[in-house]
């Protein structure tokens, strides 16, 4: 039996997210593909390209779903390549999207996604609590210390999907379908001290005790993700 392989898609729009790249992939016993659809044109993946992986990762960008053709000329391929994954006759891939990823991957899947406040407030960037509940990844009531950066959440879960975190002001963070192992959060598990420098996070720094919580959460889900799409190759 080949190695199991991780396909992680970054959608970063200025510079690549190669620690959190790197956090994703941390300690997968088999070959990692990394696709940079807007930094790197051309590289994938699209309508045609295969899905020769055992686990798949969305990752944020600043770009929007609603962005037009001219404005991410990446997203639709993008777009029609999570269509061919999430299909009813796909190939079930285990697949994890954190922010800009859950908000594709719950739009693709026929949710709603709107903005957090409306279209001129400036995005959340902090350090928020959350909870999980009923989560295949983390079972269970899990409260978690996560970093938050966004401008737009899932407003409305896809049918087949259900909602397993919330944080205290209702905002949607967490979803997995009902039964395929379709995972999506708003949160960004893979966030390290270079991710809250650059957006400013934390008035502490990134040293601060709840950014120490936030890490490690956060690779809790990571990890949580890893050893559940292995399972379902080595059952």
């Amino acid at each position: 039996m080949s190695a199991p392989r991780l396909v992680i898609v970054d959608p970063a729009v200025e510079t690549p997210e190669l620690r959190g790249e790197a956090e994703v992939a941390r300690g997968w016993p088999g070959p990692v593909t990394v696709w940079r659809p807007a930094l790197e044109p051309g590289q994938g993946p699209g309508p045609e390209t295969p899905c020769e992986a055992e686990a798949v990762v969305v990752m944020g960008s600043a770009a929007s779903v609603h962005d037009a053709p001219e404005r991410a000329p990446w997203l639709a391929p993008l777009a029609a390549w999570v269509d061919r994954l999430l299909a009813p006759d796909g190939p079930r891939v285990p697949l994890l999207g954190i922010c800009f990823g859950h908000q594709l991957v719950a739009q693709r899947a026929g949710g709603a996604v709107g903005f957090r406040v409306d279209a001129a407030a400036p995005p959340l960037r902090a350090i928020v609590s959350t909870r999980l509940s009923g989560c295949r990844l983390l079972p269970g009531e899990q409260p978690l210390t996560v970093v938050a950066s966004h401008r737009e959440i899932v407003t409305a879960p896809p049918p087949g999907w259900e909602v397993v975190g919330r944080r205290p002001d209702g905002t949607l963070d967490a979803l997995q379908h009902l039964v395929l192992p379709f995972f999506a959060v708003q949160f960004h598990p893979e966030a390290g001290p270079e991710f809250l420098a650059r957006r400013r996070i934390g008035a502490d720094g990134p040293s601060a005790p709840e950014a120490e919580a936030a890490f490690a959460d956060g690779g809790r889900l990571l990890e949580a993700f890893r050893r559940h799409a292995l399972a379902a190759r080595y059952p």
